[in-house]
């Protein structure tokens, strides 16, 4: 018989530096909600949903066709800001760097990133 309830020894991590570089920390904001914390009440934010706008990543090759995996420009995430504050002046579209990923608070559940960040701030960037 299997150890049950393995996770509870297992342990997966965001490598958060790594997908900070490859990324650019630069994502476009897709709109953002309130977030207060069910099990500690007084740790309030905001969740974030982000669109990545650069990937450096090689992702290699699919092993049945050989070709090339694509990467996640274009693709959104969640992310939640605890900073205390419910709202950030950043409007949807605009341009925003993650700061300081909370490891301890992070978590990957099968293929889902619950990922906290202490502060965001808006960036600009020229588009033409």
């Amino acid at each position: 018989m299997p150890i049950a309830n393995a996770w509870v020894f297992t342990e997966t991590k965001f490598k958060a530096d790594e997908f900070l570089t490859n990324t650019g920390n630069m994502y476009r904001l897709v709109s953002q909600r309130p977030y207060a914390s069910k099990k500690e009440p007084d740790e309030i934010g905001v969740t974030l949903t982000l669109s990545i706008t650069k990937d450096n990543t090689d992702y290699g090759s699919d092993k049945k066709t050989g070709l090339k995996r694509d990467n996640n420009i274009l693709n959104t995430f969640d992310v939640t800001i605890l900073n205390g504050k419910e709202h950030i002046p950043i409007q949807k579209g605009e341009y925003v760097r993650l700061i300081d990923f909370i490891q301890e608070k992070s978590f990957i559940i099968g293929f889902d990133l619950i990922l906290r960040f202490k502060d965001v701030e808006k960036i600009n960037v020229q588009t033409k």
